[in-house]
Protein backbone atom coordinates (compact mmCIF):
# COMPACT_ATOMS: atom_id res chain seq x y z
CA UNK A 1 0.00 0.00 0.00
CA UNK A 2 2.87 2.37 0.68
CA UNK A 3 3.96 1.99 -2.94
CA UNK A 4 0.90 3.93 -4.16
CA UNK A 5 1.40 6.90 -1.84
CA UNK A 6 3.55 8.64 -4.48
CA UNK A 7 0.66 8.75 -6.92
CA UNK A 8 -1.52 11.83 -6.95
CA UNK A 9 -4.68 10.02 -8.02
CA UNK A 10 -5.66 6.36 -7.78
CA UNK A 11 -6.27 5.90 -11.52
CA UNK A 12 -3.19 3.96 -12.56
CA UNK A 13 -2.61 1.60 -15.47
CA UNK A 14 -0.05 -1.10 -14.72
CA UNK A 15 1.54 -3.31 -17.38
CA UNK A 16 4.18 -5.98 -16.92
CA UNK A 17 6.40 -7.66 -19.51
CA UNK A 18 8.93 -10.45 -19.13
CA UNK A 19 12.37 -9.59 -20.51
CA UNK A 20 13.73 -12.79 -22.03
CA UNK A 21 17.09 -11.37 -23.13
CA UNK A 22 19.96 -11.07 -20.68
CA UNK A 23 19.79 -7.33 -19.92
CA UNK A 24 21.31 -5.36 -17.10
CA UNK A 25 19.65 -2.49 -15.31
CA UNK A 26 21.85 -0.08 -17.29
CA UNK A 27 20.55 -1.55 -20.58
CA UNK A 28 16.96 -1.11 -19.41
CA UNK A 29 17.63 2.46 -18.25
CA UNK A 30 19.16 3.32 -21.64
CA UNK A 31 16.19 1.92 -23.63
CA UNK A 32 13.59 3.49 -21.32
CA UNK A 33 15.36 6.85 -21.48
CA UNK A 34 15.27 6.61 -25.29
CA UNK A 35 11.54 5.85 -25.12
CA UNK A 36 10.94 8.95 -22.99
CA UNK A 37 13.06 11.07 -25.33
CA UNK A 38 11.19 9.83 -28.43
CA UNK A 39 7.86 10.74 -26.84
CA UNK A 40 9.08 14.18 -25.77
CA UNK A 41 9.00 13.61 -22.00
CA UNK A 42 11.12 16.35 -20.44
CA UNK A 43 11.77 15.35 -16.83
CA UNK A 44 13.43 11.95 -16.41
CA UNK A 45 14.43 10.81 -12.93
CA UNK A 46 16.30 7.60 -12.14
CA UNK A 47 16.28 6.22 -8.61
CA UNK A 48 17.48 2.68 -8.10
CA UNK A 49 15.60 0.41 -10.48
CA UNK A 50 12.77 2.90 -11.10
CA UNK A 51 12.83 5.35 -14.00
CA UNK A 52 10.23 8.10 -13.75
CA UNK A 53 9.17 10.38 -16.55
CA UNK A 54 7.09 13.48 -15.95
CA UNK A 55 6.00 16.02 -18.46
CA UNK A 56 4.17 19.30 -18.16
CA UNK A 57 0.42 18.76 -17.94
CA UNK A 58 -0.20 21.03 -20.91
CA UNK A 59 2.59 22.26 -23.13
CA UNK A 60 2.97 23.95 -26.46
CA UNK A 61 5.25 22.15 -28.86
CA UNK A 62 5.29 23.64 -32.34
CA UNK A 63 7.90 21.17 -33.60
CA UNK A 64 5.30 18.40 -33.80
CA UNK A 65 2.07 18.09 -35.77
CA UNK A 66 -0.08 19.01 -32.80
CA UNK A 67 1.10 22.22 -31.14
CA UNK A 68 -0.88 21.57 -27.93
CA UNK A 69 0.20 18.46 -26.02
CA UNK A 70 -1.76 17.20 -23.03
CA UNK A 71 0.42 14.94 -20.93
CA UNK A 72 -0.89 11.93 -19.03
CA UNK A 73 1.16 12.75 -15.94
CA UNK A 74 3.90 10.61 -14.45
CA UNK A 75 5.08 7.37 -15.94
CA UNK A 76 7.06 4.78 -13.99
CA UNK A 77 9.23 1.98 -15.35
CA UNK A 78 10.51 -0.50 -12.78
CA UNK A 79 12.84 -3.36 -13.63
CA UNK A 80 13.34 -6.31 -11.33
CA UNK A 81 16.63 -7.90 -12.36
CA UNK A 82 15.95 -11.09 -10.39
CA UNK A 83 12.65 -11.95 -12.05
CA UNK A 84 13.42 -10.01 -15.27
CA UNK A 85 10.02 -8.32 -15.11
CA UNK A 86 9.64 -4.80 -16.52
CA UNK A 87 6.69 -2.95 -15.01
CA UNK A 88 5.17 0.19 -16.52
CA UNK A 89 2.77 2.31 -14.48
CA UNK A 90 1.15 5.45 -15.78
CA UNK A 91 -1.26 7.85 -14.17
CA UNK A 92 -4.56 7.66 -16.01
CA UNK A 93 -6.43 10.43 -14.22
CA UNK A 94 -5.68 13.19 -16.73
CA UNK A 95 -6.46 11.16 -19.87
CA UNK A 96 -9.76 10.07 -18.34
CA UNK A 97 -10.52 13.64 -17.24
CA UNK A 98 -9.81 15.05 -20.70
CA UNK A 99 -11.86 12.26 -22.31
CA UNK A 100 -14.81 13.26 -20.12
CA UNK A 101 -14.30 16.90 -21.13
CA UNK A 102 -14.20 15.94 -24.84
CA UNK A 103 -17.36 13.85 -24.45
CA UNK A 104 -19.03 16.78 -22.64
CA UNK A 105 -18.14 19.14 -25.47
CA UNK A 106 -19.53 16.65 -27.99
CA UNK A 107 -22.71 16.41 -25.91
CA UNK A 108 -23.10 20.20 -25.95
CA UNK A 109 -22.57 20.33 -29.70
CA UNK A 110 -25.13 17.58 -30.29
CA UNK A 111 -27.54 19.17 -27.81
CA UNK A 112 -27.51 22.42 -29.80
CA UNK A 113 -27.61 20.75 -33.23
CA UNK A 114 -29.56 17.48 -33.06
CA UNK A 115 -32.17 18.02 -30.30
CA UNK A 116 -32.66 14.28 -29.81
CA UNK A 117 -31.93 13.04 -26.28
CA UNK A 118 -30.92 9.49 -27.16
CA UNK A 119 -28.39 10.62 -29.77
CA UNK A 120 -27.14 13.35 -27.42
CA UNK A 121 -26.41 10.77 -24.71
CA UNK A 122 -25.36 7.67 -26.69
CA UNK A 123 -22.89 9.27 -29.12
CA UNK A 124 -20.79 11.09 -26.45
CA UNK A 125 -20.83 7.97 -24.25
CA UNK A 126 -19.59 5.78 -27.10
CA UNK A 127 -17.02 8.45 -27.98
CA UNK A 128 -15.78 8.48 -24.37
CA UNK A 129 -15.48 4.69 -24.31
CA UNK A 130 -13.70 4.62 -27.67
CA UNK A 131 -11.09 7.26 -26.85
CA UNK A 132 -10.53 5.77 -23.39
CA UNK A 133 -9.85 2.35 -24.92
CA UNK A 134 -7.53 3.90 -27.51
CA UNK A 135 -5.66 5.75 -24.75
CA UNK A 136 -5.30 2.51 -22.78
CA UNK A 137 -3.87 0.66 -25.78
CA UNK A 138 -1.49 3.53 -26.51
CA UNK A 139 -0.13 3.20 -22.97
CA UNK A 140 0.17 -0.53 -23.45
CA UNK A 141 2.04 0.05 -26.73
CA UNK A 142 4.71 2.03 -24.83
CA UNK A 143 5.82 -0.97 -22.77
CA UNK A 144 5.37 -3.31 -25.72
CA UNK A 145 7.79 -1.23 -27.78
CA UNK A 146 10.33 -1.04 -24.95
CA UNK A 147 10.12 -4.77 -24.21
CA UNK A 148 10.48 -5.66 -27.90
CA UNK A 149 13.61 -3.51 -28.17
CA UNK A 150 15.03 -5.06 -25.00
CA UNK A 151 14.27 -8.62 -26.09
CA UNK A 152 15.55 -8.22 -29.66
CA UNK A 153 18.83 -6.40 -29.06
Amino acid sequence: MSENKDYMFPFIYTFERKITADKTLEDVIHIVRNSFTERGVDHIHIEGNTITGKDHLIKLDFSRRSPLVISPGKEYFTYDGNTKILTFKTEAFYPILFNVIYAGILFLILYNVVHHLIIELVVPTLFFILISVISYFQDQAVIDKVSIVLNNH
